[in-house]
């Protein structure tokens, strides 16, 4: 959303020369780190292998004040803390945490990337998103240089062009998004990009997870006596009842919630049944032995 706004604000300030077209660069480096900070805690957030290729780039991060002060009285997950601790200055440092913690070529990767949604919704030929490699990297590069100028040294001892500038833009922009791409590919390789196709698979996901529940919940009255079994089905009973309200809740009057309700509904409702199975996975009687299990 932020880059967005700076898209339009560069639009409407690209011929004027000046003091403010030299905070571009600064805002579009803002971006770029925020987003590579993202998508390195939402990789290793999401386990093997890329939280174990993480301890390369984990074990860079110092442990400084600045961590110590953002951390405190806070819970946070592996990710959270080595996406914090980073370095990310410089071109070369996203490439190499990327690379470290994708355990390939990163930048390699972006080089043959497509953009999924252009050819496999609008039709488009299958085409990779860097049309030049080599120029967008650079231009990358050459923005955190302006934005290490800008910010470090004398920038009025600098000539900074607003065609220079207005080039790096682009590649930033062109950048971000095959790196969107790519990981997003990485982790949900072949997810659904309609809207049609995500509600379909929300909804399937949401029916597995149902199912997952049915077994645990044999297993369970497999070991139950007869009353127990009764009065354990009647709990059931109304556990559906409020897993479909809390589910209804979230995601609202379905009048209102346009083509994304059932997604909303299926998430919200999925999330209920995980938290449902990991109850009845862990329930015990006081005069059950450690080993029965409902696994």
């Amino acid at each position: 959303m932020r880059l967005l706004d700076l898209e339009q604000a560069f639009e409407n300030h690209r011929d004027q020369e000046g003091e403010l077209v030299r905070y571009f660069p600064v805002a579009l480096i803002a971006c770029v780190e925020g987003y590579f900070r993202m998508a390195i805690k939402d990789l290793i957030d999401s386990g093997d292998p890329y939280l174990s290729n993480a301890e390369k780039p984990a074990s860079a991060t110092k442990l400084d004040f600045s961590l110590l002060r953002a951390i405190h009285g806070k819970t946070i997950t592996v990710g959270e803390l080595v996406a914090h601790g980073v370095q990310l200055s410089r071109f070369e440092h996203i490439n190499a945490a990327l690379t470290n913690i994708l355990d390939t070529d990163f930048l390699k990767g972006l080089e043959t990337v497509t953009d999924r949604w252009a050819h496999e919704v609008m039709g488009q030929p299958v085409a990779p998103i860097l049309d030049n490699p080599d120029g967008v990297f650079a231009d990358v590069s050459r923005t955190f240089e302006l934005r290490h100028i800008i910010c470090h040294e004398i920038p009025s001892a600098y000539e900074i062009k607003v065609e220079e500038v207005a080039r790096c833009f682009e590649s930033c922009v062109t950048f971000l998004k095959a790196s969107d791409e790519f990981i997003s590919e990485t982790l949900y390789p072949g997810s659904p990009l309609t809207q049609t196709d995500m509600n379909i698979a929300a909804g399937e996901a949401l029916e597995a997870t149902k199912s997952e529940l049915d077994v645990v919940a044999n297993k369970l009255m497999a070991r139950l006596d007869e009353g127990e079994i009764v009065a354990f089905k009647k709990s059931q009973d109304h556990w559906h009842q409020y897993c479909e309200a809390w589910a209804d809740f979230v995601a609202g009057e379905r009048a209102e919630g346009g083509t994304i309700w059932p997604l909303i509904y299926a998430d919200a409702a999925k999330a209920t049944v995980e938290m449902r199975i990991h109850e009845v996975r862990g329930y015990r009687r006081l005069s059950d032995s450690p080993s029965e299990s409902n696994d």
